[in-house]
């Protein structure tokens, strides 16, 4: 009996060892389940605030995933799709948005679609990494985001060939700021010309720089469409445009010369800050009534140097009958009168009507009824 009771009480020791180590063992467990003691209270909320907040994207359903990505801006979807091989292969939707790449200190990639629209402006200032804000218009609206980079200029190109690859978007117009630059816009358009067939509008800026800078850029960009620039300078420059531009604007043609007016090609094309006179706006009126140029004009602009004489001697010789107003090339254009209708020798028709810009500039624009006839086929 003796022995017996020796053997029961070494089994109710061992067993209650075992108890409590397993209890050690839950406890040790548990602690380190728990945040490190070394982590303030503050940031144990923190951590547990984020471990709530964390959307588990990857454990949806694929359409769920789908449905998820097609909410996100074309940004924010970029940039998902940046994280991870997994992340490109599900965010490979190809969308239909318009690009706009800029070209300056701080380069630019714009994207949209008319109604909402994004850009990504990129800089050398580290702190301002993230920052977003929004830009409006009276016909636009456009969210930035400042992203910091050492090289802004490639970190621009590499967003827009990880975006082109991953979306199927084509270029839709450039903007080459030339006073941002020394010989490295010389890089620029050799990337432009390996990358791009044509680009449907391209915008040049430039203040007080050479012609030959300037001619450069117009030999060297295949401008599909439209093409404007605004050139700021001294100089008698002698442009040698490209016949292929349907369309141009020079904001800034204090060198354009009547000569230089009747040379051009294109159906549609405006000449602001000129020194063109009434006169000379006369000569191009009669010379398109009696078909000896711009057969094709869809459009034409002009400043007018001299608003209370227009009547007088722009029209003059002119027969013209009042006619309602036409819509302005821009939303910040506001018509003076009613337009002055005239017609060509062939029956076609033109509308000129005579807009004030927000600055108090005014210019007369012509539009023909030419389009129309094209559409109808008549």
């Amino acid at each position: 009996m003796f022995w017996s009771f020796i053997y029961w009480a070494s089994s109710a020791i061992v067993t209650i060892n075992f108890t409590v180590l397993c209890l050690f063992g839950c406890l040790l467990y548990e602690y380190y389940k728990l945040p490190s003691r070394r982590e303030s209270p503050s940031d144990q909320t923190q951590k547990l605030m984020m471990n709530r907040a964390r959307f588990r994207l990857f454990r949806l359903d694929y359409v769920a995933i789908r449905e998820v990505l097609n909410s996100l801006d074309p940004i924010d979807y970029i940039n998902f799709s940046r994280a991870s091989k997994s992340c490109k292969a599900l965010a490979s939707i190809k969308k239909s948005y318009q690009v706009c790449l800029t070209f300056g200190i701080c380069p630019v990639f714009m994207i949209g679609n008319g109604i909402n629209n994004y850009a990504v402006r990129w800089t050398k200032e580290k702190q301002k990494d993230g920052t977003r804000w929004i830009k409006t218009w009276p016909d636009e609206w456009r969210e930035y985001l400042l992203k910091y980079s050492e090289n802004p200029l490639g970190a621009m190109k590499e967003f827009y060939m990880h975006a082109r690859s991953l979306m199927g978007i084509d270029i839709d117009s450039v903007v080459v700021r030339m006073d941002d630059f020394e010989e490295q816009f010389r890089e620029i358009l050799y990337w432009l010309n390996s990358t791009f067939g044509e680009i449907p509008a391209v915008r040049v800026w430039g203040n007080n720089q050479r012609q030959e800078k300037l001619q450069y850029v117009l030999d060297n960009v295949k401008c599909k469409n439209s093409l404007k620039i605004f050139w700021k300078t001294t100089e008698n420059l002698t442009l040698e445009i490209p016949e292929t531009i349907k369309e141009l604007r020079i904001c800034y043609g204090s060198w354009i010369t009547l000569n230089y007016l009747m040379s051009l090609k294109m159906s549609k094309f405006a000449l602001l800050h000129t020194y063109l006179t009434n006169k000379d706006i006369n000569f191009f009126f009669k010379s398109w009534m009696q078909m000896k140029s711009h057969k094709n004009l869809e459009s034409f602009e002009i400043n007018l140097t001299n608003r209370e004489d227009f009547i007088a001697i722009g029209l003059r010789d002119i027969p013209y009958e009042m006619g309602p107003t036409i819509p302005g090339p821009y939303w910040c254009y506001t018509a003076v009168e009613g337009s002055f209708e005239i017609t060509r020798k062939d029956g076609l028709t033109a509308s000129i009507c005579i807009f004030e810009s927000l600055m108090k500039e005014c210019s007369a624009v012509m539009c023909t009824r030419l389009p129309f006839v094209r559409v109808s086929g008549r």
